[in-house]
């Protein structure tokens, strides 16, 4: 199983320029993409979230391109037309006002547009450069994902694990407490039966506590419990997504173990049932980071 928290990084380098790509994902009930591509990258949107789409299925997935210059580009160049017009007119202004000599470099290069700051271009022909640069940056993701899943699962199992030793001893106290229920129902009818001056028979008695512990029965239960613990034990063993079926599971588990504990007529079990949904919480705070 993998975490829905990674992150994934490469460079590449186009024809002018450097691209840095970066992948991060943190949790979320779905899946939902972001991505950061300005300028020139922006056309490759469409197909950076199919590639996405195609790799994670749940999580916030953030992607973004950034765009440097590559070091055969120094970022600037001049505009030598533009300068020569500057020139032209401050020689004839300096021959009017009476001014010697020529204007300099350092006076040409501080007037508006001599001096220009060429950005980073990328071309179609480097589409499918970078689109390979995000699948790798894609895959180094999904990698962190895993490893942190890995420590997850570790996590996971020792709650499954407790879980279940604690479902054995509410099994063992809820077969007791049907025992005790049965003894204490049927003093009790003998009890009101006497006080009202009536004679049951003992097939009649029988009904009646067999009626009342069904009330109180809890078997039914305990077997779903057992069902969804080693269902849920299955899943954190598999490679597969599958965060969203183990939260199914611990709202079933949820369910049981509080009928369970509404249903129970003994302060052992009450307390079995606490203890179940303790160790449940703690496998539903994990089970919200799972992909």
């Amino acid at each position: 199983m993998r975490s829905m928290t990674g992150f994934g990084s490469v460079q590449v380098s186009a024809a002018h320029a450097r691209i840095r790509i970066e992948i991060s994902s943190v949790n979320k009930r779905g899946l939902e993409i972001i991505v950061f591509a300005g300028g020139d990258l922006a056309r490759l949107e469409r197909q950076i979230r199919e590639e996405v789409g195609e790799t994670v299925n749940r999580g916030k997935v953030t992607v973004s391109l950034q765009m440097e210059s590559s070091s055969l580009q120094n970022g600037r160049s001049l505009d030598l037309r533009k300068a020569a017009s500057y020139a032209a007119q401050l020689k004839v202004a300096g021959r009017k006002l009476g001014v010697n000599g020529s204007p300099s470099w350092s006076d040409l290069l501080g007037l508006p547009g001599v001096l220009v700051h060429s950005s980073a271009t990328v071309s179609p022909s480097d589409d499918r450069k970078i689109l390979t640069g995000v699948r790798s940056a894609l895959q180094k993701m999904v990698q962190s994902r895993e490893r942190e899943g890995q420590h997850m699962v570790r996590g996971l199992r020792i709650h499954l694990k407790k879980m279940e030793g604690i479902r054995g001893r509410m099994e063992k106290a809820a077969s007791e407490m049907r025992k005790k229920q049965g003894q204490r129902i049927c003093a009790r009818i003998q009890e009101l039966a006497g006080e009202a001056g009536v004679v049951l028979e003992p097939e009649r008695i029988i009904r009646e506590v067999a009626s009342a512990a069904d009330r109180g029965d809890v078997t039914e239960e305990m077997g779903r419990i057992r069902a969804h613990l080693l269902e849920a034990g299955g899943l954190v063993s598999t490679r597969a997504p599958g965060g969203r079926t183990l939260e199914f599971l611990i709202q079933e588990l949820q369910r049981e173990v509080n009928t369970v504990g509404s249903k129970s007529g003994e302060l052992v079990l009450t307390r079995l049932a606490i203890d179940f949904k303790s160790e449940l919480e703690k496998l539903r705070e994990q089970a919200a980071n799972l992909e």
